[in-house]
């Protein structure tokens, strides 16, 4: 099904669109709209995993840590875990 739209551009995005050649502005409107929206897709599922694997880090840190202390491991672990919500600072 195709659709026709209207849309009000940025300068830039405008200027760009100028630049395409005609009778092609509308198909490479179209591919520009579905890749955008598979990397939006792709990106999402990276933090996603992202998230999980610091949390699944975090879990495991805190388990040596409880039974080995500052271990050069757990040291390791909580640096790579900077800038999120499951850093712990332990007076290190």
């Amino acid at each position: 099904m195709k659709m026709m739209i209207s849309a009000t551009l940025s300068m830039e995005a405008a200027e760009i669109y100028s630049n395409w050649e005609k009778q092609q502005k509308s198909r490479i409107l179209s591919e520009l709209i579905v890749k955008e929206n598979t990397n939006l897709n792709a990106l999402k599922a990276l933090k996603e995993a992202k998230s999980e694997t610091q949390m699944i880090i975090h879990q495991a840190m805190i388990r040596l840590y409880t039974t080995e202390g500052k271990s050069p491991l757990v040291l390791k672990m909580n640096d790579s875990l900077i800038g999120n919500v499951h850093l712990h600072n332990y007076d290190w």
